[in-house]
């Protein structure tokens, strides 16, 4: 170990996280996501919702979609660690990718499912998504209730401040430059309402695909917290978020495009 003043010299050394949203299926998406993981090797990645489609809408955009199976072999090229954020598309397709993944894997898809991750120094929580069919991804395990209050409690209780630093959510908080308002692409009233009450350092969301990319503003701000969405072409290039951040530091972030 390397020492000042025969003092041993801690490196702390900072945690990189990719967030990446709403690829759904498409292939040229999926392949970004993969060259963008082999070239800068992050320490985990989220994929924040709607990284599969709705069973039952037709696809979006031109380029290939790939069934649920082909996304769960596709990521297993990535060598990070993948954990999993429910959106509004994740339903009874999500049975089949877990199935892939199993077949691939030692163990289950990492869900972030109302409930916390540290990865490295930095805590995570991931925000259920009840838009849609939820049951398949909650897997038989209920929230007790849709307000934040029923779950995030005991989040707080068990990691305090960590549970305050780094939150995934799919739908955006209302009331923000980053999504439109009076659209089904909104956002939840009630994320807004535990931002306002929490204040976690960042907030990172996606669902409104077009309305950041077509205004040119990417980042708003609820109180003293950071709330992100690098919205998504579904034809690429693929829009990404990389948090940087350590035990003792506040969280630092890029957008990231890549063809």
């Amino acid at each position: 170990m390397a020492a000042v003043n025969g003092c041993p010299l801690i490196i702390t050394m900072a945690t990189r996280i990719l967030i990446v949203t709403d690829l759904h299926q498409r292939a040229v998406l999926y392949d970004a996501l993969i060259k963008l993981a082999g070239e800068i090797k992050p320490d985990a990645i989220i994929l924040g919702g709607d990284f599969l489609h709705h069973t039952d809408l037709l696809p979006y955009g031109r380029t290939q979609q790939l069934t649920p199976t082909q996304c769960a072999v596709e990521l297993h090229a990535i060598e990070a660690p993948l954990m999993f954020v429910r959106g509004n598309h994740e339903d009874e397709n999500w049975f089949e990718f877990r199935d892939a993944w199993k077949s691939l894997h030692t163990s289950a898809p990492v869900r972030l499912n109302g409930s916390f991750a540290m990865i490295g120094g930095v805590g995570v929580v991931g925000f259920p998504c009840f838009m849609g069919y939820q049951q398949p991804f909650s897997e038989g395990q209920p929230l007790g209730g849709e307000h934040y209050q029923y779950w995030f409690k005991h989040l707080l209780a068990d990691h305090g401040d960590d549970a305050k630093r780094l939150w995934i959510m799919h739908e955006p908080p209302t009331c923000t430059q980053i999504s439109e308002e009076g659209s089904p692409v909104e956002g939840n009233a009630w994320w807004r309402d535990a931002i306002e009450e929490h204040q976690p350092e960042l907030v990172v969301c996606g669902h409104d695909h077009t309305t950041p990319i077509s205004r040119g503003v990417w980042k708003d701000q609820i109180s003293a917290t950071n709330v992100l969405n690098v919205g998504q072409n579904m034809d690429g290039p693929l829009h990404a978020t990389l948090v940087v951040g350590a035990a003792s530091d506040r969280l630092q972030f890029e957008k990231l495009v890549v063809d």
